[in-house]
């Protein structure tokens, strides 16, 4: 049981580091587009643009790491070896019978 629980800390810990990563490459990306579209429509025009890059930098990432977490556990057959994190109460009762 505590090894179930030590493999989903590692694993959500390594998620995360990915996520964050993830987040700054296309956080990154999205403002490379904006300093191409200011060239175009004029610096004050885009830096409007700024925040919903960075917003939409986040939002794309989280969208990704969902996917990419969900496809790494069936790929490798991780549900087995992770503890669930978000258990219901109708469950709870029944694992604790």
């Amino acid at each position: 049981m505590k090894n179930k629980k030590a493999n989903t800390v590692v694993f959500i810990v390594c998620g995360t580091i990915v996520n964050l990563l993830m987040a700054l490459l296309i956080i990154v990306i999205l403002f490379i587009a904006v300093s191409r579209i200011a060239l175009i429509v004029g610096e004050q025009k885009a830096a409007l643009l700024i925040p919903l890059a960075i917003i939409g930098g986040i939002i794309i990432s989280m969208i990704i790491y969902q996917r990419l977490t969900a496809w790494v556990i069936e790929r490798f057959g991780l549900a087995d070896k992770l503890d669930p994190l978000f258990v219901s109460s109708k469950r709870k009762k029944k694992r604790l019978e």
